[in-house]
């Protein structure tokens, strides 16, 4: 079993020891991070893999889980967000904020995803 990780962050242990319970002992992963435009550029990325764990924004997970672009199954990780009791300090504001840990939660299956907009 081959899963392409596409994510600018490497896979966490607690990721990787949760796939093998998913997916069985015996599977590669192979990851790559890079800017992509489209869904269809992430298969292209993937080649042959059997699994697409993916990170994307809600438009291209979109289109990556349309059949016409995609026949694989896509999964994203999901995870808890636990404050550890401290803070930081927002380099995009400059203001102090309370820090977060994130702890891997599980896997889920994309099954589909709408977008709906409104042009305003």
């Amino acid at each position: 079993m081959k899963i392409f990780w596409f994510s600018r962050h490497t896979m966490t242990p607690a990721q990787l020891a949760d796939l093998k319970r998913i997916y069985g002992a015996d599977l590669e992963v192979a990851q790559a991070s890079a800017s992509v435009s489209s869904a269809k550029e992430v298969v292209e990325l993937a080649g042959d893999a059997d699994v697409l764990a993916v990170v994307l924004p809600p438009a291209l997970l979109a289109d990556l889980t349309n059949p016409r672009i995609n026949t694989k199954p896509v999964i994203r990780a999901v995870a808890n967000r636990i404050p550890t009791g401290g803070t930081v300090v927002n380099p995009a504001t400059g203001k102090e904020e309370a820090e977060y840990r994130f702890e891997h939660a599980g896997w889920e299956k994309v099954i589909r995803i709408v977008v709906e907009t409104e042009r305003l």
